[in-house]
């Protein structure tokens, strides 16, 4: 039988005077591959604005992470402490190359689930378009919360 997961994830936003936030608990697919990237995959809902989306964070063995988006809107964002990516976003106004820079990255999963836990920021032709952080809770899901 195939392990059940949830994740727990937890966004904020910050802007100059404040910070906004919204939290999201969803099924996901969790493993790790034979080159010991660790994969967290998801599809998106109602709830994010990105129905019909399928979303894969890939934490590499070298503690660069991966954010693919794919269906409706495609995104694909690498988070690199120590590195500036170039990377491809899509919204609903057309595609954007954006470079992301990690503040910081702290990664605690394991086999049995644990955290991830990132702030970057992602910007246009060097002007800041945003500064985020993302907090996720990996954990094996429970047998009523699989029935239910």
């Amino acid at each position: 039988m195939k392990e059940q997961w949830i994740m727990t994830l937890k966004s904020i936003q910050y802007d100059e005077n404040e910070a906004s936030e919204s939290t999201l608990d969803t099924e996901i697919e969790y493993y790790k591959t034979p080159e010991g990237e660790r994969i967290i995959a998801y599809e998106e809902s109602e709830a994010t604005g990105m129905e019909g989306s399928d979303m894969q964070l890939r934490i590499a063995k070298d503690g660069r992470v991966s954010i693919v988006r794919t269906g409706g809107y495609q995104t694909h964002l690498v988070v690199q402490k120590g590195k500036k990516h170039f990377c491809h976003y899509e919204t609903p106004f057309g595609f954007f190359a954006v470079g992301v820079s990690a503040k910081w990255i702290r990664n605690e999963l394991t086999d049995e689930g644990g955290k991830l836990a990132m702030r970057y920021t992602v910007d246009a032709n060097t002007t800041l378009l945003s500064d985020n952080e993302i907090r996720i809770d990996v954990r094996k899901m429970k047998n009523q919360e699989a029935n239910t």
